[in-house]
């Protein structure tokens, strides 16, 4: 049965094997059936699928060409002041398309990316529009006129610069128009810069149309340009000329430009830190300089205006010459000015620099580094014609006798001494200025126009004035004016008159500037009040004065000798001495021959050349405002005459000269002294 079995199961295993070879086949056969559909499918779903991609590729393009269309109605339609995302969102949308095209080949792309660039500048524009709007928002005018020295002045708001500080940032990262150059950061600044300087303008312009106003208009143009100030002969105890200094404004002007100019600067370079742009130094420059352009220019032509003005009418405008260079001086010579300036200059040895593709032919620096350089300029041009002032004054003075020879002067107080003091008012209260000026010109060389040397004795060294030049300068000019007083008084043909004139003028000249000065012109440590001559003139200008008025004084009692004279028996009456050279014309004469007529023509001579020089006084008196000279003067000449006289008299009273003494003796002692006394009150 075993056996049975095995046959049986291995006749099925035979019949199976058979079965099993035959579905082999026949696999093979399906298998080479379908292989070639197989590879046949593969590559149509290759296919299938690059036609998804290239369709996917074709839209997402489309796509990027639809963008145009899709995003300008939001562009044109502007942006929320109060929330610009959306608005920097959209113009990103076109940026990413611009990119995209920017990297495919396209024959189509040129087109649509000059539109995509347009559309860039038209948002970038809009932004700018919305940077103006905060700024200008923020700028109201202000008054300058209310803004005390160091005061604080305004700045924008925190609210504006978190406004504005955002979009320019994102400005920095727009591109620029290749075809017309527009560069979205630099406009950014240069919308801000167009607010700002139109504020500085508003603000500022009504300074400096004052300041020119003030000088063309209110300050007068009688006088030439001659150099000197015009005195005021009807008020002369006024110790100011036409201008006081400091009534136009100049300071407050130059102060008020510097402050706010320094002001903007600061302001401008937090903005461009806060925008991430510090180390911008080409736009910071460049902007700085867009901004205070029109500020400058309407100074410089301001300030152009007042010096042609200026240099028409010198003679009426030292003093608001002087106070303007002072007030220039304040911000120039601190070197104030020159930080601006230097903030807008692009010098080959420190270029500005960019990261940011900005072309320096985009930027103007010029605009605002031109004229604050030339406000320098002018500076200079100024101090050249106060320099010029010095010398002119002195030869001035000096030619007035020569050119007034043919006119005879009265005995008050002459132009001359008007003059002269009144420039010596104004240099002391100047002084401050008119030091480094004269320095500038050189010690002495104000004398060296007519090529006299300065009339100062180098063995004064350690007097107080030659510690300054300003003092030096007074006292030449003190000295000319002394020499041209006596020039002038040999216009004069008696000398007594002559006389009176010097000592009208020396005394009144020394006593001026003895006279205590205002506190704001010079007042001593301890807070005691200094005059002229203590303050610059010194011990040296003291000395001038009282030589001059003891020479004035010497020649006034010369003059008396045709008075003296009469009374001097041990003298003839015809004698053509000392006494006859003084006399005048109407005097001269030759006595009778007996000792009785001499006597006579002594009281007679006597008498007559009293009443004339009486005459004289009356019609040239002495100066009635010198109190101190005039009782000097009448102590003199009574000691002089009076002794004299009372000798004369009392020999002769008594004498056989004349039956009649009351004809001849007209007058007592005393009431000679009172007649002496009458010619001086």
């Amino acid at each position: 049965m075993l056996s049975q079995n095995q046959r049986k199961l291995a006749t099925l295993t035979s019949r199976m094997t058979t079965i099993l070879s035959g579905f082999d086949k026949r696999l093979i056969k399906l298998e080479g059936s379908i292989l070639p559909i197989h590879k046949g499918t593969q590559r149509l779903a290759r296919m299938s699928d690059n036609i998804d991609l290239t369709l996917a590729a074709l839209n997402k393009t489309l796509g990027h060409y639809d963008v145009v269309l899709d995003e300008q109605p939001l562009l044109k339609k502007g942006a929320d002041a109060r929330d610009t995302r959306p608005y920097m969102d959209t113009i990103d949308r076109v940026v990413k398309g611009l990119q995209y095209l920017e990297q495919s080949n396209l024959k189509s792309q040129e087109g649509v990316m000059k539109r995509m660039y347009d559309l860039i500048e038209l948002g970038s524009r809009n932004l700018c529009g919305v940077i103006s709007d905060w700024v200008r928002a923020d700028s109201e005018p202000i008054d300058l006129a209310e803004y005390s020295r160091d005061a604080h002045y305004p700045v924008p708001s925190e609210e504006t610069h978190n406004a504005i500080v955002p979009i320019l940032n994102y400005l920095s990262t727009l591109p620029r128009h290749p075809r017309t150059g527009y560069t979205p950061l630099s406009a950014g600044f240069a919308a801000y810069a167009s607010v700002r300087s139109n504020y500085l303008t508003q603000c500022l312009d009504p300074l400096a149309a004052r300041l020119r106003q003030h000088a063309i208009e209110r300050i007068g143009t009688g006088a030439g340009g001659s150099g000197m100030t015009m005195a005021n002969h009807d008020d002369d105890e006024d110790h100011h000329s036409a201008y006081r200094r400091g009534e136009a404004g100049a300071v407050e002007l130059f102060e008020a430009y510097y402050g706010m100019l320094d002001n903007e600067y600061r302001i401008l370079q937090a903005v461009m830190v806060s925008a991430e742009l510090g180390e911008e130094t080409l736009l910071l420059a460049s902007t700085f300089s867009q901004l205070v352009s029109a500020a400058l220019a309407a100074l410089i032509e301001s300030l152009s205006s007042i010096s042609s003005h200026v240099r028409r009418h010198l003679g009426t405008h030292t003093s608001f010459l002087l106070d303007l260079i002072g007030a220039m001086s304040g911000i120039i010579l601190t070197g104030q000015w020159e930080v601006l300036v230097r903030s807008m200059e692009d010098s080959p040895e420190a270029p500005l620099s960019s990261n940011f593709p900005i072309n320096k032919t985009d930027v103007d620096i010029n605009a605002g580094f031109a004229p604050a350089s030339e406000l320098l300029e002018i500076y200079s041009k100024l101090k050249n014609t106060a320099i010029g002032i010095f010398p002119r004054f002195i030869e001035d003075i000096k030619a007035i006798p020569t050119r007034k020879a043919a006119e005879v002067p009265s005995t008050s107080v002459n132009e001359i001494t008007y003059l002269g003091l009144q420039f010596v008012r104004q240099v002391t209260e100047y002084s401050d200025i008119v030091s480094p000026l004269l320095h500038t010109l050189g010690n002495g060389n104000w004398m060296m126009a007519s090529g006299v040397a300065p009339v100062l004795s180098l063995g004064l060294d350690s007097d107080a004035s030659k510690q300054s030049i300003v003092g030096d300068y007074l006292n030449d000019v003190v000295a000319v004016i002394l020499t041209s007083l006596e020039a002038r008084s040999r216009a004069i043909r008696q000398p007594s008159t002559a006389s009176v004139f010097l000592l009208n003028n020396i005394g009144h000249l020394r006593r001026s500037l003895s006279a205590p000065l205002p506190s704001y012109l010079g007042a001593a440590d301890d807070g005691s009040s200094v005059s002229i001559i203590s303050l610059h003139l010194g011990e040296m200008g003291d000395d001038l004065l009282a030589t001059a008025l003891r020479q004035a004084n010497t020649a006034y009692l010369d003059a008396w000798s045709p008075v003296v004279a009469p009374l001097m028996e041990d003298q003839p009456l015809n004698t053509n001495a000392h006494y006859h050279r003084h006399a005048t014309s109407k005097l001269i004469g030759v006595g009778s021959g007996s000792e009785k007529n001499q006597v006579k023509d002594r009281f007679a001579r006597f008498y007559e050349a009293l009443d004339d020089l009486e005459r004289l006084h009356r019609a040239y008196p002495v100066s009635r405002e010198d109190v101190e000279l005039k009782e000097s003067l009448k102590r003199d000449v009574t000691r002089l005459v009076g002794p004299m006289y009372a000798r004369f008299l009392g020999k002769h009273k008594a004498g056989d000269f004349t039956k009649n003494p009351s004809k001849h003796i007209r007058m007592t002692e005393q009431e000679v002294e009172d007649k002496i006394a009458s010619l001086f009150r």
